[in-house]
């Protein structure tokens, strides 16, 4: 992960993409962190670690066989939705898979723009 975070930033200047730009992306990416370090904490008390490990082994595992990129939408409903998604979102999040691709609770449409751009990207 510490390796991606180096990475990540110098492939989006060398794409073009402005100093500022990477810069925020950067700023939120730790945000994140941040704010959500309190509530998983809280989730891994209340439940315990099992659930929360089982679903990144299973990300990383699938991030790593699958030859082509992940794109992970926690749902809201259905089975394992807990707190909403929320659970489902911080478990993705904390796995560090490389290849997988993790969009906010329901977000249908950010899961096909990254696809989008994955596609888009592979035509050049």
């Amino acid at each position: 992960m510490t390796a991606m975070r180096m990475a990540a930033p110098l492939w989006a200047l060398r794409q073009g993409y402005s100093a500022a730009a990477v810069g925020m992306l950067l700023a939120l990416f730790a945000l994140t962190q941040v704010f959500l370090a309190l509530p998983a904490g809280r989730y891994a008390d209340r439940h315990g670690l099992r659930r929360p490990m089982a679903g990144a082994v299973v990300s990383a595992v699938v991030g790593g066989l699958v030859a082509a990129p992940v794109v992970a939408v926690p749902t809201s409903v259905g089975y394992g939705a807990s707190f909403g998604g929320l659970a489902a979102l911080l478990t993705m999040l904390n796995s560090c898979a490389s290849g997988v691709s993790v969009v906010n609770i329901d977000n249908g449409f950010g899961a096909g723009h990254i696809a989008a751009i994955i596609n888009r990207q592979s035509v050049r």
